[in-house]
Formats: structure tokens, C-alpha cells, sequence
């Protein structure tokens, strides 16, 4: 265990020049970090639940303000003092679209680009999925440095966490209710092309963390729906190489990041069972040692 006593931890994100995992603690409405000793310091309280983070090349901090629709960028400075509030902030980019959907993960380019999901409510998380409960289709959102913002992709069935590869080519996301990790090649104006599978998990997929072998680790909410899922190593394809059930049967995984030192500590951000109703102290964060590193130019 390093911390515990959260709400509903999500869009982790691994800072190496600090050695602290920043996360969105989504339903506490505020962005915190953690230290190697397990010390939680509130960063950032946006007045509305906060989602996907990501950070750019200068430090600066940019957060999915879920219920504006909007990304907001925290300066670095701030950003570093904590505690700051929304008065503390720039609005960064509108992200709404004309299909009436909400945001949530996101993850952000070397060059600054940011990649937001747009999804469609409409699932009931109390009932299992299917042709009475059926997820409707999102979108993902660009969002460039200069603010303007644009529809990518459309059809995307629940988007949720992101990632870029080390050379900046390809971005993949975990579409939740379609059970799989999607991958676009990414053109040079930021723009997406060649949508194509990565892999098919035969579960949700949420948050997800790329490894230097190009391999994917994603938290699967449940496995069989009311038990409480765990993570998986997944390559392109879809070959499985590890997976991590989660033994507490009051909890579900929803996110995970590699960081540490050496980009081996694999942390794993967990609630209460997907379906039932959410509390302040129910979410934890936990991390355990794997072999493969991060990748690299994660931000």
C-alpha cells in the first residue's frame, strides 16, 4: 500500500525530475501528488470533478475540468507551491462537442498536443452491459498549445485512458465498453489515420500505461461483471503477457502508471466494485515491482 483513505483515484501520471505520481482523486474534486513514502499533498482544487492530466514540456500542468468541458492548464510554479484553486488557473482549451458528451482521460504529445475522450452517458454501471444496456459512441477531442480544438475520431465506444508511443507515432486508447485498446497513427497537424486494433481484452479497459517493450498495461474494472477485475500486460495483437487479479472483492481497478527511479513501479489506483455506489476513504493507491521500464517521452 502507499496511500489510502481516497475517493476514486484516476489519470495517474509519473513526474521523473520530481519523483511523484500526480493524480485526478475525481470525486474529492482535486488533483494531488504522491511521494515515494506515501505523503498525498493536494495540488490543484478545480471546483468540479477533475479527470485526465497530463503536462507540458515547461511543467505546466493540464487538467480535464469534466463539467466545464474544458482542459485548464496550472502554471509550473503553481503547480509546484500546491494548493491551488481554479482562480489559480487559465482556461487551456475548449473540448466540448455537439453531441452532448461529457470528458474524462486524456493524454498529452511530447509537442503539447492534448488527446481527450468525449463520451456519451447513457450505461448504467448498476447492470452488466449488453443489447438493454448498450454504451452509445464518443468522440476523441485534439487539443493543440495554442488552444484550438478539434474532433479527431469519431465512433469510439467510451474512451478512457491514453497513450503515445516513444516516437510520438501512434496513440492508443482503451475504448471501456468495447473491451479493447484501439490505436490511430497520428499525422503530422495532430490528427488521427489508420484506426485499427491493438488488442481485444474481453473485459472494460480504463486506465492504461505504456512499457518500453510497446507492450500495454490496463486496469480492467471487472473481469466477470461484479468481481473486481485486476491489470493486464497486453501486446499489439493481443497476446497476453501478465495479468494481476485484484483479491480485494470491494475493489476494482481503474487506472495504473510505471514510474520510479528506474520506471519499474507500477502503480495501481483502485475503488470501490464498478456498479456500486462510491465514498469518501474507498479508493487506494498501490504499487508493485515488474520487470519491463516505462517507456520513454510520456508526459
Amino acid at each position: 500500500m502507499v496511500a489510502d483513505g481516497l475517493y476514486f483515484p484516476e489519470g495517474p501520471r509519473w513526474r521523473p525530475d520530481e519523483g511523484k505520481l500526480y493524480f485526478s482523486d475525481v470525486m474529492a474534486g482535486k488533483v494531488s501528488r504522491l511521494d515515494e513514502n506515501g505523503v498525498v499533498e493536494t495540488v490543484f482544487e478545480p471546483g468540479e470533478f477533475p479527470s485526465g492530466l497530463g503536462f507540458l514540456d515547461n511543467g505546466d500542468m493540464l487538467v480535464v475540468a469534466t463539467e466545464s468541458h474544458e482542459i485548464v492548464k496550472v502554471k509550473r510554479d503553481v503547480r509546484l507551491k500546491g494548493g491551488a484553486s481554479r482562480l489559480d488557473s487559465v482556461r487551456h482549451a475548449d473540448i466540448s462537442t455537439p453531441y452532448d458528451t461529457g470528458n474524462n482521460d486524456m493524454v498529452v504529445a511530447q509537442n503539447g498536443n492534448a488527446y481527450a475522450g468525449a463520451y456519451i452517458a447513457g450505461l448504467s454501471e448498476e447492470e452488466p452491459p449488453g443489447p438493454h444496456n448498450a454504451p452509445r459512441l464518443g468522440n476523441m477531442v485534439l487539443a493543440r498549445p495554442d488552444g484550438s480544438s478539434q474532433i479527431v475520431a469519431d465512433r469510439v465506444c467510451f474512451p478512457n485512458g491514453g497513450a503515445i508511443t516513444a516516437d510520438g507515432k501512434t496513440l492508443i486508447v482503451a475504448e471501456t465498453f468495447a473491451f479493447t485498446l484501439t490505436a490511430w497513427d497520428i499525422n503530422h497537424d495532430g490528427t488521427l489515420s489508420n484506426r485499427r486494433p491493438f488488442a481485444n481484452l474481453a473485459a472494460p479497459t480504463d486506465g492504461i500505461s505504456l512499457d518500453a517493450e510497446g507492450c500495454i498495461w490496463v486496469a480492467c474494472p471487472y473481469f466477470s461483471y461484479g468481481d473486481s477485475g485486476g491489470w493486464v500486460r497486453v501486446a499489439d495483437g493481443g497476446e497476453i503477457k501478465q495479468v494481476i487479479p485484484l483479491s480485494d472483492p470491494d475493489k476494482s481497478a481503474y487506472a495504473c502508471m510505471l514510474g520510479g527511479i528506474d520506471g519499474r513501479d507500477l502503480y495501481l489506483c483502485e475503488s470501490t466494485v464498478l456498479g456500486r455506489e462510491r465514498f469518501q476513504g474507498d479508493g487506494r493507491v498501490r504499487k508493485i515491482r515488474v520487470e519491463i521500464p516505462r517507456a520513454e517521452n510520456q508526459f
